[in-house]
């Protein structure tokens, strides 16, 4: 059995500013330095963490360094962990979505699992890209390492958490974004099944817990 640990990356800059991210590459900001702290201290004295995988993207690269410093491990950077790609999105906030692309903005609340990113990728498309890599990363430490690490972003766990629980698109807008720098503890088995076995553990975040902004 492989232990993988899905951490959503801390606060970045641009969710401070409650700008739609996506593929964009951004820090975190001061309050998501102190999450990845807090996340370090939390992990160290709760597993034993073996192997370390990221998105390359900064801000959860950022999330998880604390911890690859301590434990003297790299981090493998991996862009198929990679956010949504959110195309003409990027970088804007809800209220400029909401009023340049109302019809694709609208259905991004109504049902979340049947939409677009305008000019980027649906919440589907994440999820034919974001599953075979979470099959991939699994399989290859398989007899091989105890638990492993993995920082990644919150659409990429939204539609990984529908896949292991079974919840299809219908059902996606009923899942709620997981907060900044918590953890998901998956289990993968030799028969290639996975096991969601915690979901979002935060309170190690105590007063710093931060989550994606209304609209979004």
């Amino acid at each position: 059995m492989v232990r993988m640990l899905f951490v959503r990356h801390g606060q970045s800059e641009a969710n401070e500013k409650m700008l739609f991210t996506g593929q964009t590459d951004v820090s975190l900001s001061q309050t998501g330095r102190h999450q990845a702290q807090a996340l370090k201290e939390f992990v160290l004295r709760t597993y034993a963490v073996d192997a370390i995988r990221s998105s390359d993207l900064k801000r959860a690269c950022e999330t998880v360094a604390p911890i690859a410093e301590a434990l003297s491990l790299p981090v493998v950077r991996d862009a198929r962990l990679r956010e949504i790609f959110g195309g003409a999105w990027e970088g804007k906030s809800v209220f400029e979505i909401a009023r340049l692309y109302p019809a694709d903005y609208a259905l991004w609340q109504r049902d979340i699992g049947h939409a677009r990113c305008t000019q980027g990728e649906s919440l589907q498309e994440l999820q034919r890209r974001a599953v075979p890599a979470v099959r991939a990363i699994a399989a290859e430490y398989e007899g091989k390492c105890g638990t492993v690490l993995v920082a990644t972003h919150a659409a990429f766990l939204r539609t990984m958490q529908c896949y292991w629980q079974h919840i299809p698109p219908d059902g996606m807008k009923d899942v709620p974004w997981v907060p900044n720098a918590s953890v998901t503890e998956v289990h993968y088995f030799p028969d290639g099944a996975f096991r969601l076995v915690r979901l979002a553990q935060d309170d190690f975040l105590q007063g710093e817990i931060t989550r994606i902004s209304k609209g979004f």
